[in-house]
C-alpha cells in the first residue's frame, strides 16, 4: 500500500517544482489519478501550484455487447476513458498494466478492448466454475479469489467481492445489447504562481486526444511572455511518445514499468542541444528522482503522511552549486 501511495507522490510531484519541470513533459498530468494543491520553496522564491480536472462529454459511445461488462466499466469507471486509481488502474475497465501485458491489451485507455476482458472473465469463469467468483478475481485478483477457495470459504462471504459483485449486476440491469453509453474525459489544468515575484506563472491545459494520448497547451511568463505545445502518443501500455514546441522542437519518450511504479523518461531539446533524462524509483517508505542533464543533476527523494499529505526534498546541482528546495503538496 505505501508503494503505490508513494509512486501516486511521484507522479504528481514531478511536476511541481519549476528547475524540475523541464525534464518532464506536462502531458503525464492526464495520468494522474486525483488533483492536488501546494506550495514549493526553492532559492528566496515560495511559489503556490494547483492541479484540477474538469469533467466533459465526448463524442464517442460505447456500444454494449454484453450487458455485464458495461456493468463492470459503470462500476470501475464510471465510462471515463483515462480514469487513473491510486493504484493504476486503468481506462474504463480499470485494467492494472500486467493484466494489460498478459492479454495482449496495447493500450487500457482504448475503450475497444471489451473482448480482451470478456476473454479474461471467461478464462475465470472456467477456471471457478462461477461468473460471480470471475468478477471477484477481477476485483482482488485470480489468486486472491483461489486462496478463499483452497481454505474452504465461499468468496461471496467476503465484503469486498460481494459489494463488487453486487453493484455490477445492478448497473447490468439496466442496460441491454445495442444500447450506446456517452463516454466521458477529463481536462486537466495545472497552473503555478509565484508569490514572491507575483507577474510569474506557468500554466497548462492537458486535453486527451482519446486514442491517441494527449495535447498539452501552454503559457508561462518570467521575462517575457512564451507558449508551449506538446502532443503525447500512446504507443503501448508502457511507453509513451513525445513532441513539441517550446521555444524550439523537443521530443522525448517515457518508459514505465509493468505496475507503473518505476519510469524513465527521455527528452531532448533542439533549441538548447541538450539530452535530459530522470529515472523514477518507487520502495516501500520512500520513492526517489534521479535525474541529469549536460550540465545539472537532480536528486529528489518524498515521503507521505496519512496518505494525503506529501513532503518533497529536490537537491538541484547547476554551475558548480547545489540548490535545495522544498515542497508540501495536499492531494484533494
Amino acid at each position: 500500500m505505501k508503494k503505490r501511495l508513494l509512486l501516486f507522490v511521484l507522479i504528481l510531484i514531478i511536476y511541481s517544482f519549476s528547475f524540475a519541470f523541464q525534464y518532464h513533459f506536462p502531458n503525464e498530468i492526464l495520468y494522474q489519478p486525483r488533483p492536488f494543491s501546494g506550495f514549493r520553496y526553492t532559492e528566496n522564491r515560495m511559489d503556490f501550484f494547483v492541479n484540477t480536472r474538469f469533467s466533459i462529454d465526448t463524442f464517442f459511445n460505447y456500444t454494449i455487447n454484453e450487458p455485464l461488462l458495461a456493468g463492470l466499466a459503470q462500476t470501475e469507471s464510471s465510462f471515463y476513458i483515462h480514469s487513473v486509481s491510486g493504484s493504476n488502474a486503468l481506462g474504463l475497465f480499470q485494467m492494472k498494466p500486467f493484466i494489460a501485458d498478459e492479454i495482449g491489451v496495447l493500450n487500457p485507455f482504448n475503450p475497444n478492448i471489451e473482448k480482451k476482458v470478456s476473454t479474461l472473465l471467461n478464462e475465470y469463469t472456467n477456471a471457478f466454475g462461477n461468473v460471480d467468483y470471475a468478477l471477484g478475481a477481477y476485483r482482488i485478483g485470480f489468486y486472491g479469489v483461489k486462496r478463499i477457495i483452497d481454505s474452504g470459504k465461499n468468496p461471496l462471504n467476503d465484503k469486498r467481492i460481494s459489494d463488487y459483485v453486487q453493484k455490477i449486476h445492478s448497473f447490468q440491469r439496466l442496460y441491454k445489447k445495442g444500447d450506446k453509453i456517452p463516454l466521458k474525459d477529463f481536462i486537466w489544468l495545472d497552473l503555478s504562481i509565484s508569490l514572491s515575484q507575483p507577474n510569474n506563472f506557468s500554466s497548462f491545459m492537458v486535453i486527451p486526444n482519446y486514442f491517441l494520448g494527449s495535447t498539452a497547451v501552454g503559457v508561462k511568463k518570467e521575462e517575457e511572455i512564451s507558449f508551449s505545445v506538446y502532443q503525447d502518443f500512446s504507443f503501448f501500455w508502457f511507453l509513451s511518445g513525445y513532441i513539441g514546441y517550446d521555444n524550439g522542437i523537443v521530443t522525448g519518450l517515457t518508459l514505465k514499468s509493468n505496475d507503473w511504479y518505476d519510469k524513465i523518461t527521455v527528452k531532448y531539446d533542439f533549441s538548447r542541444d541538450d539530452l535530459f533524462w530522470v529515472a523514477s524509483f518507487s520502495f516501500d517508505f520512500f520513492t526517489v528522482d534521479l535525474g541529469a542533464s549536460k550540465s545539472s543533476l537532480l536528486i529528489t527523494p518524498r515521503v507521505v503522511l496519512n496518505d494525503r499529505y506529501f513532503f518533497e526534498i529536490p537537491l538541484f546541482y547547476s554551475e558548480h552549486r547545489f540548490i535545495p528546495g522544498f515542497s508540501v503538496m495536499i492531494r484533494f
